[in-house]
C-alpha cells in the first residue's frame, strides 16, 4: 500500500514528461502550482475496504477517490507522523479524527441508488467535511499536508480571500482550495471546500455533535437523519414576479406553497441535485429504528425544539411528495411509489406547525445562490 505507485486517474492521456501547471494565481501575483502528471502513492479503493465502506460507492467519482484517502488520513490521524515522517514532522492529532461526509458525497456512501448504475446518480464537484471544533485545527492542517504525504492528486493551499475567510470564522469554519479533477488530457481542475466545525450552521442550525462518537456506525457520515435535515433547510424567497423566470428555467418545481408569506413574494427550496439526493435516502432506507433506517422518533424529536426549522424541512418534504411528475424524470413508478410513501410516513411524525411568518423565518445571512 506504502509503495511509490502512481495510479491512473481518469485518463490514459497524462503528459509523458513533468512539467509545471499553475492552478491559480492571486490577485498580487502569487502563484500555486503542481508537477505535472498528478501523482498517488495510495490506492483509494483499499482505503475504502479498511475503512470498511460498501463496495459500491463509485470511485469513478475523483472527489469520491479523494474523501476516501482524507477519511483514512483522519482516522490514523494520531499515526500519521510515524507512517509519514517526510511529510509530518509533528504528530498531527492526539487522537482521531472523526471526520464525517456530508452532502452528495455522503449520499453515495449511504445510498447504492445514488451511484453508478443507480436511479439517482449524479456527478458531485466537491465533498463536504464536518469536524469537532476542537480538532478543527488539526484536520486543517491535514488537508493542506496531503499531498506531501499521498500525492500531489490531494493537493489543498490557501489563497488570500481563503485566509481572509479563515480569519474572519475564528475556528468555526474553515476554507481551502483544493483539487477537484482531472481532465482527459491530464490537467488539475479545483475547487473552494469550506470545512465546518462541530455544526452546518446555513439556513438553519444542523447539530452533528453526537454523530461524532459513532462515526464507524454512521459510515463516516452525519447519519441518515442528520443528511435530510441537511438537504432540506434549504430555502429562500424571490420576488413573485420572477415567476415566470422559473418557468423558463424549469425550476417551477421548487416552489414552496404557503399561503402566509408575503403576496409579493415566492419561496423557493431545494434544487434538483438536493432532491434527488433525499430521494436516494428515502429510496434505499426504510423509516424505523435500524441503523440503516430513517428513524422519524429522533427527527421528531429535534424538529419539536425549532419550530422554524420544522417547518422549512416539512415544507421541503411535502413538495418533494407532490412533484411526482418531477420524480418520475429520475426514478421509475415503483421507485416514485417507495419515495413518496416513505417520505408520507415520515411526514405524519413530524410535528406540525401552527404558527404564521409572513418574512423570512430562516437565516438570510447566507449566500443566496442564482436561478439558471
Amino acid at each position: 500500500m506504502y509503495s511509490r505507485r502512481q495510479f491512473e486517474t481518469g485518463s490514459e492521456h497524462v503528459a509523458d514528461v513533468s512539467k509545471k501547471f499553475v492552478l491559480y494565481q492571486d490577485l498580487d501575483g502569487t502563484t500555486y502550482d503542481v508537477e505535472l502528471p498528478l501523482t498517488s502513492i495510495v490506492d483509494p479503493e483499499e482505503l475504502r475496504e479498511r475503512l470498511g465502506l460498501p463496495s459500491y460507492i463509485d470511485l469513478n467519482y475523483f472527489p469520491m477517490r479523494s474523501a476516501m484517502v482524507t477519511l483514512w488520513a483522519a482516522v490514523n490521524a494520531h499515526m500519521l507522523h510515524e507512517l509519514y515522517p517526510h511529510a509530518f514532522e509533528k504528530r498531527v492529532s492526539r487522537k482521531p479524527i472523526p471526520a464525517l461526509l456530508f452532502g452528495g458525497g455522503a449520499v453515495k456512501i449511504r445510498c447504492k441508488s445514488a451511484n453508478a448504475g443507480g436511479a439517482l446518480a449524479r456527478a458531485i464537484h466537491d465533498t463536504d467535511f464536518i469536524v469537532p471544533k476542537k480538532q478543527g485545527l488539526d484536520f486543517y492542517k491535514l488537508l493542506l499536508n496531503m499531498d506531501k504525504a499521498f500525492g500531489t492528486q490531494y493537493k489543498s493551499f490557501l489563497t488570500k480571500n481563503d485566509m481572509r475567510f479563515n480569519a474572519w470564522r475564528h475556528g468555526e469554519r474553515y476554507r481551502v482550495t483544493t483539487i477537484n479533477g482531472i481532465t482527459n488530457d491530464g490537467i488539475p481542475t479545483i475547487t473552494v471546500v469550506d470545512l465546518f466545525c462541530d455544526c452546518i450552521d446555513l439556513r438553519h442550525r444542523v447539530e452533528v455533535e453526537d454523530m461524532f462518537k459513532r462515526y464507524r456506525e454512521n459510515l463516516y457520515t452525519i447519519g441518515l437523519e442528520c443528511l435530510l435535515f441537511s438537504k432540506a433547510q434549504f430555502i429562500f424567497d424571490m420576488p413573485k414576479e420572477k415567476m415566470e423566470e422559473l418557468k423558463e428555467y424549469g425550476q417551477d418545481y421548487r416552489i414552496l406553497p404557503y399561503p402566509y408569506y408575503a403576496e409579493d413574494k415566492i419561496i423557493i427550496g431545494m434544487e434538483e441535485k438536493d432532491m434527488k439526493d433525499v430521494c436516494a435516502v428515502f429510496l434505499d432506507h426504510e423509516i424505523g429504528r435500524g441503523a440503516e433506517e430513517i428513524d422519524s422518533q429522533k427527527m421528531k424529536k429535534t424538529l419539536k425544539k425549532d419550530k422554524k426549522f420544522a417547518l422549512t424541512v416539512t415544507l421541503n418534504l411535502r413538495n418533494l411528495a407532490e412533484r411526482q411528475d418531477t420524480l418520475k424524470k429520475w426514478m421509475s413508478t415503483s421507485e416514485v411509489s417507495t419515495v413518496v410513501d416513505r417520505a408520507e410516513r415520515l411526514l405524519k411524525v413530524l410535528p406540525e406547525i401552527d404558527k404564521k411568518w409572513d418574512k423570512p423565518w430562516w437565516n438570510t445571512a447566507v449566500e443566496t445562490p442564482v436561478i439558471q
